[in-house]
């Protein structure tokens, strides 16, 4: 009896109860596999001729820079303006050295203030080991001060559910003028087995001025096939983050406390980025199906496939538990942002029920009613030409417009 009475009485005290494993992040934001496309030296040939192949296809890229290698420092201007583009500048060495247990620590923080120093857009947090040489324990720690994440030399990829022994030595392969079909190759795999797959590229020019280039063409096969597989293309430094910071996630614990959970956890390395966004679902095992997600006060909208962007960098969050008086709340984005499917009109960015109105270019009314799952459900024969989605808030008299085509 006394042990029965003592079990009931844990269970009853809520406030203290933790709760293992309640949030799984998203594999690859959502995609079936990762790449990342770096390019070394910040070479003469990469602002003309890579640049607009990555702009064209709205992908970002990782450029290891050396500045004593390529064209960086008589365009350091415009090579800051590729960092503000949303491109990554990374420490390859001021002077493309090999880094060694003796030299490791001063080498790379030198070069890593100097980036830091142009932008700040440029946080200069992930690294590449010139001519592909990795130090002892000791070179890899002076590596590991600055930077959460270093780039060696391989074929390796790498499964989401795996963590690496050895972070200071995530590998990409190195392309040359007559491999880009292995690129291409390893990029299905990355997809079919839910992996991260990285490359390596000096120049990309036709002629080719060393085995480690590409010719344009090649380069944009390449590329194409990241796309092709559906693949999440982005920075080493992003994907990076978002792979490491997971291996946290995913064991975070939940405390419950008076209406609801606050969850709290610790960063892998102190040279993280200063924002890692993830994409995040909540064990209905634990929280339900009815509950708000915040932090630092700020609440989370629902994403379209049932998960939660937030920042793993704020390093904590709260999960009201059911709707908390929260359900009459709304909220609405400065800019909405819609488009049509099969079904209606998606929109996303609100928070709560809301009232939607949907008019065709002549003022004519095709919808109107309160809507609370993101969603204005249309017939076919509604979905023609331009058309005018307006959510409302009667509580605050506010409201969001967005022009959707709807052309069949």
């Amino acid at each position: 009896m006394k042990r029965q009475t003592t079990i009931a009485s844990l269970l009853l005290l809520g406030s203290i109860s933790v709760f293992a494993g309640p949030v799984t992040t998203t594999p690859w934001n959502g995609h079936p596999g990762a790449v990342s496309y770096t390019y070394d030296d910040a070479r003469v040939s990469q602002l003309p001729n890579l640049l607009p192949q990555l702009d064209s296809l709205k992908i970002k890229a990782t450029f290891e820079i050396a500045a004593a290698v390529g064209n960086f420092t008589s365009r350091v201007s415009d090579w800051i303006q590729v960092s503000k583009n949303g491109h990554e500048l990374a420490n390859h060495t001021r002077n493309h050295i090999n880094i060694t247990d003796a030299n490791s620590a001063a080498t790379v923080k030198d070069f890593a203030d100097y980036l830091r120093a142009l932008d700040t857009t440029v946080q200069s947090v992930t690294f590449a080991y010139p001519n592909c040489s990795i130090p002892g324990t000791t070179g890899k720690n002076g590596v590991s001060a600055e930077n959460f994440i270093g780039r060696g030399c391989g074929q390796t990829t790498y499964a989401w559910g795996t963590q690496p022994t050895d972070w200071m030595n995530i590998q990409g392969l190195i392309l040359s003028p007559t491999n880009t079909n292995t690129s291409v190759t390893l990029q299905a795999t990355a997809k079919t087995s839910n992996a991260w797959f990285i490359t390596i590229v000096h120049d990309v020019a036709n002629p080719t001025p060393d085995q480690y280039s590409v010719t344009p063409a090649n380069n944009l096969v390449m590329l194409n096939a990241g796309i092709s597989n559906g693949l999440w293309i982005d920075t080493y430094l992003n994907v990076g983050a978002y792979y490491r910071a997971h291996f946290t996630m995913d064991t975070a614990t939940a405390k419950a406390v008076s209406g609801g959970w606050n969850l709290a956890w610790v960063s892998p390395h102190s040279k993280m980025p200063k924002k890692v966004n993830l994409r995040v679902k909540f064990a209905a095992a634990t929280f339900g199906t009815s509950f708000t997600v915040q932090q630092n006060g700020v609440t989370i909208p629902v994403e379209t496939d049932g998960s939660y962007i937030i920042d793993f960098m704020k390093l904590s969050m709260k999960v009201l538990q059911g709707t908390s008086g929260i359900k009459s709340r709304v909220i609405l984005p400065s800019k909405l942002d819609a488009r049509i499917t099969s079904n209606g009109i998606m929109f996303d960015g609100v928070f709560g029920e809301v009232e939607a109105t949907v008019v065709d270019v002549r003022g004519n009314r095709v919808f109107h009613g309160r809507v609370s799952n993101r969603m204005v459900s249309l017939r076919k024969e509604q979905m023609r030409g331009i058309l005018f989605l307006t959510l409302s808030d009667r509580a605050s008299r506010t409201s969001v417009h967005a022009r959707v085509t709807a052309i069949r």
